[in-house]
């Protein structure tokens, strides 16, 4: 039996760029052996599994990395959205679509509403998804001396506009780092002894998120970059999973007033793959925050994979 799949670069509107991932619309049939051996052949990041649950624009989703079912987050969330209606499984039948996604990894329930909107064509443009997040923000951190030192900085590059390294976790705990600028993020370099030697690792945050003003002329107001010890020096890995916990790092801070803020993110250096997340944030000044995350995609290939029957 053949499986079709697509393969969408995510947060980008460019063409390698972003985030490259396939998803599989209509994956009804396969079992979970067979997932994890298609998403080994495929040897992405995350390979994405949907298939019908009897609702209308509606899919149950299932992701999977090399080694291991994975749960869903921004980045397969907006290629599953976009396969769908790009291809047409889901059609858009409104200027704003809402397409809801269902995972029940570890028999935990998760609904995700993702909006796809149509660009000027009347085809799939921007996707926008949904979380209601809580966050548990730890104020002890190691010392600027401490951060510069396992980042291979000068303590003058860690910090600006009034915020502040904090630790904070809505689910997985990253420590977020302010920095001074641009150049300075792409010049930073894991020091795995530095942070041995620190408090860091007692925090149980295993990556550090990066971020500075973005001056350069795109989108983004904030460039970032994910850094820790279980990621190569050479690597600039996708920052999804740390949008909500950076969105509530930024209303932790009192110069940020209540009300909703609208900032865009850039992942990837300017020479690089780079990806573009447009962020929307209702601050209501409380560990409760509501957050919506947009972003374009590419399709960029489409295949099949065939089981003998």
């Amino acid at each position: 039996m053949n499986y079709n799949y697509y393969t969408a670069d995510v947060f980008t509107e460019h063409a390698f760029h972003g985030v490259p991932l396939p998803v599989f619309p209509e994956a009804d049939g396969l079992s979970d052996k067979k997932m994890q051996q298609i998403a080994g052949e495929l040897s992405t990041s995350s390979t994405i599994f949907l298939s019908a649950n009897g609702e209308d624009n509606s899919r149950n989703i299932r992701v999977f990395s090399k080694e291991k079912e994975l749960p869903i987050g921004v980045h397969t969330v907006l290629a599953a959205s976009y396969v769908l209606a790009k291809t047409q499984t889901i059609e858009l039948s409104q200027q704003h679509t809402l397409i809801s996604l269902k995972s029940s990894l570890n028999k935990q329930e998760q609904v995700i509403k993702s909006y796809v909107s149509k660009d000027n064509n009347g085809a799939a443009g921007l996707v926008q998804q949904t979380y209601d997040t809580h966050a548990a923000v730890d104020y002890y951190t190691p010392t600027k001396e401490e951060l510069a030192a396992m980042l291979s900085l000068s303590p003058s590059d860690i910090g600006f506009d009034n915020y502040r390294p904090l630790i904070v976790s809505c689910g997985v705990p990253y420590l977020i780092v302010p920095i001074k600028s641009y150049t300075a993020i792409r010049e930073a370099k894991f020091n795995e002894a530095a942070w041995s030697n620190s408090s860091a690792p007692t925090s149980l945050a295993q990556e550090i998120l990066l971020f500075a003003n973005n001056t350069d002329d795109n989108p983004a107001d904030f460039h970032a970059r994910l850094l820790g010890p279980a990621i190569a020096h050479h690597e600039d890995p996708p920052i999804g999973g740390a949008i909500p916990a950076f969105a509530n790092h930024i209303c932790d801070h009192t110069h940020v007033q209540a009300g909703t803020h609208v900032f865009a993110i850039q992942r990837g250096a300017n020479d690089a793959r780079q990806s573009i997340f447009y962020v929307e944030m209702d601050n209501l000044q409380s560990k409760d925050l509501t957050i919506r995350v947009g972003g374009h995609a590419v399709l960029m290939s489409e295949g099949s994979i065939n089981f003998p029957s």
